[in-house]
């Protein structure tokens, strides 16, 4: 919800703030996801330039992930959830590409040279679930 010039209250899509601009800046073309989340749908989001994402198969299995991944001192970006999958995903740093090894776990990162890139559907920032989609941090 937003409120108008004049004080009232009125629905409206998410306020795109600078955490939904940075996320669709990992876009070649961030209008397009920007375009996508204001239509109240999802927007296919690249990895591999500004983040990674770590696909836990299991919402426990998930949780224990981002523990094991704050052990070992790696920045961990939010925290998404795909209700319809049953998984958890996690936005980290790309270089946590080099060497990945968790177990349980499916690391989508940059796209092999010429082939489209890796995408993760996700609802812009403080969106409610969506799609199926909710994000836990």
């Amino acid at each position: 919800m937003t409120y108008t010039r004049r004080g009232r209250l009125r629905s409206a899509a998410p306020n795109f703030n600078l955490g939904a601009t940075w996320l669709a800046s990992a876009n070649r073309d961030p209008e397009a996801a920007i375009g996508q989340w204001k239509a109240g749908r999802l927007a296919d989001i690249e990895t591999g330039e500004l983040f990674n994402v770590v696909r836990v198969s299991d919402v426990q299995k998930g949780l224990a992930a981002l523990t094991d991944l704050w052990q070992a001192d790696v920045p961990v970006g939010p925290v998404l959830h795909n209700h319809a999958d049953g998984c958890v995903e996690f936005l980290v740093t790309t270089r946590a590409a080099d060497g990945w090894d968790m177990p349980h776990t499916h690391l989508i990162g940059r796209a092999e040279d010429g082939d489209p890139p890796l995408t993760v559907a996700m609802p812009a920032p403080g969106m409610q679930r969506l799609g199926g989609r909710s994000w836990l941090v």
